[in-house]
């Protein structure tokens, strides 16, 4: 995996703060805290930072730590590469989850037919009021006939 640069380029921190709808005070406010009066300008006297300050940043502005360096894709094809986490399919936290899966499922499928039989309950007790508010506007002309 390469990156376009090592270190924190305040250009790339303006970009994400602009995207997370910050201003640069409110950012350095929340960074160093609301008596400070630090900005930007100290990250690019110093700008290899300490991984928990890198951490605090990518928390602040709601991204990732790859979005504050730029991942660089050296794949000459049209395909971007792929760039995960070790994910593996058959993992035994994949294979203990199944069976809770499968019993929400039917917990759901069951909630799904407990709503159609109500929807199914309301639609013979609507169409019950139509015939009794039918009959009783048939009785009411019937006694204005009479």
């Amino acid at each position: 995996m390469k990156y376009d640069f090592d270190k924190l380029e305040t250009e790339r921190l303006r970009e994400l703060i602009a995207r997370a709808n910050l201003t640069e005070k409110a950012f350095c406010k929340a960074l160093w805290g609301e008596r400070t009066h630090q900005v930007l300008a100290n990250i690019e006297r110093r700008p290899d930072v300490r991984a928990s300050t890198l951490v605090k940043i990518a928390s602040i502005l709601n991204c990732s730590i790859d979005d504050l360096f730029l991942l660089k894709d050296r794949n000459e094809t049209d395909n971007p590469s792929v760039v995960g986490n070790n994910n593996v399919v058959n993992s035994h936290y994949v294979n203990t989850d199944i069976p809770s899966l499968k019993a929400e499922i039917k917990a759901l499928r069951m909630l799904i037919d407990e709503k159609n039989a109500r929807i199914e309950d309301l639609k013979k007790a609507n169409d019950e009021v139509g015939k009794r508010l039918d009959l009783v506007l048939s009785l009411k002309d019937n006694a204005r006939n009479i």
